[in-house]
């Protein structure tokens, strides 16, 4: 047992170190959490995703609380994280804010230093040239989209590669031109006869879906985000019905479902 007794604060340096002393405590060798102690930084990714999108959900629901304690959670993974780098003898959480600092000061010269931008355009390209010229981050010249995370969900990483694309001049024109692409891509996966052949159809549907979203000037993510949100209030606005109704989901007819699912539109959007 470890003895240890919060003491609350409104200092935010000694609240961030309590969390730290606390997330030391946890991985303490004798006397730590299990779970905790057997965490390695591969294991975190997953656990830090979820925490990030149960705060995008309570940033959704608009409930500052909620707000409150996701942010907290993803602080924790994050100094967690740090506490298992500095156990593992790659670097200490120190290093990583100090990098942080003197990067962002660097790249940020029209905050830090007596250069003048215009506008957000003039603050991107400052920011790449620095990055080039002070950093020596020279862009590799087999892959044009290797500052595109490999790792990124799949959706966000497509969004990235058109734009990226879209900024050298690969591009249609107008997003109508994009919408007669989506048709010849749905003719394409109708037609297609194997598996595989339909697999690629459909990405290629879904990519250019993508670059409609970014023309439109709609993230897809989001918009993916509203659809999800949107469906699943006016399935359960159904479920409810079938409830009252004594009806079971699994023996409903095709005509039902229609019936059903044309009410809990118009009550959804009553609502």
């Amino acid at each position: 047992m470890i003895d240890y007794k919060l003491v609350k604060s409104d200092d935010i340096i000694r609240d961030m170190s309590n969390l730290y002393d606390i997330v030391t405590f946890l991985r303490d060798p004798e006397n730590g959490c299990p779970w905790d102690k057997e965490q390695m930084p591969r294991d975190m990714i997953r656990s830090m995703q979820g925490e990030i999108y149960e705060y995008i959900d309570a940033l959704e629901d608009k409930d500052p609380e909620h707000q409150s304690e996701e942010l907290g959670d993803v602080f924790l993974n994050l100094f967690l994280l740090g506490k298992i780098h500095d156990q593992n003898g790659d670097f200490k959480l120190s290093d990583c804010l100090n990098n942080a600092c003197e990067k962002y000061i660097r790249r940020h010269p029209h905050v830090f230093a007596d250069v003048d931008v215009k506008d957000t355009e003039e603050v991107l390209r400052n920011w790449n040239r620095i990055k080039v010229q002070q950093e020596g981050r020279i862009s590799s010249k087999a892959d044009f989209f290797e500052n595109v995370p490999q790792n990124e969900p799949e959706l966000e990483r497509c969004y990235a590669i058109s734009k990226k694309a879209a900024k050298a001049g690969f591009d249609w024109a107008t997003a109508d031109d994009v919408c007669d692409k989506i048709n010849e891509e749905m003719d394409e996966v109708l037609m297609a006869q194997t598996e595989e052949n339909t697999m690629e159809e459909l990405g290629d549907l879904l990519f250019t879906v993508v670059n409609l979203c970014r023309k439109k000037h709609v993230k897809p993510q989001d918009a993916l985000s509203y659809a999800n949100h949107k469906f699943i209030k006016r399935f359960n606005i159904l479920y409810g019905m079938t409830k009252e109704q004594n009806l079971e989901l699994e023996n409903l007819t095709p005509e039902q479902w229609d019936d059903l699912w044309n009410k809990a539109k118009k009550l959804a959007k009553d609502n």
